[in-house]
């Protein structure tokens, strides 16, 4: 990655960082499949400048990587966002500092849901019960006690998303919400490459993954 624009959230009473994150991300989202270069790769990487560095957890800037200068004049990204004009200051494209010695992954990290982990729960209460001599009724009822008091809140920084990868033609509406979790593992050396995935994310397996410049 060698070139690199910055965009800066601004929020105000009405609309708290939260909220931005989750409208500009989704048009930044948006802009990746759009610009794809092949089914389900960006050749373009976000980053989260001041990612756990403040009050809120990824800050209040958002950063687009290229290789090229033209890649990220390509998004044309001021459209993309120019609903949000008044929530956004969109920096010009810039060189990465020669200096930059430090890099990181971004990466989605998943967690099951409890309905997920209740739909093993007989089969796991089975194999305990069989291993350990015990009533396979009463190691269901600890399990499902267990469950109860499961949280499902991770301690990192997430956005509310709607993927439109799939089918980009179906209203936002119709298209599925999640909680899109962001993971930060800072590296000595990078990879580049790999693609990244339409969030501007690395993906999470060893051979997969991608560093990015962190400054």
């Amino acid at each position: 990655m060698k070139y690199y624009l910055d965009i800066t959230l601004l929020p105000d009473a009405e609309a708290n960082l939260g909220f931005l994150w989750q409208k500009v991300y989704q048009q930044i989202h948006l802009m990746l499949v759009e610009n794809k270069v092949s089914e389900q790769d960006s050749a373009i990487a976000v980053s989260f400048p001041h990612y756990d560095d403040g009050a809120f957890p990824l800050g209040d800037k958002l950063r687009l990587l290229g290789k090229t200068e033209k890649a990220l004049d390509d998004l044309k990204v001021g459209q993309w966002l120019s609903r949000l004009d008044d929530y956004v200051h969109i920096k010009g494209i810039k060189p990465v500092p020669d200096s930059v010695n430090q890099y990181v992954f971004f990466k989605r990290k998943q967690f099951k849901s409890p309905d997920k982990l209740r739909e093993g729960v007989d089969e796991q209460a089975k194999k305990l019960a069989a291993k350990n001599n015990f009533d396979v009724h009463e190691v269901k009822q600890r399990l499902l006690a267990s469950l109860a008091k499961f949280e499902t809140k991770s301690s990192l920084p997430f956005i509310n998303v709607t993927s439109l990868s799939t089918d980009k033609n179906r209203p936002v509406e119709e298209q599925g919400s999640f909680k899109l979790f962001i993971e930060k593992q800072t590296v000595t050396s990078r990879n580049n490459k790999q693609l990244f995935t339409c969030y501007g994310l690395s993906r999470r397996t060893e051979d997969q993954q991608v560093a990015i410049p962190w400054f």
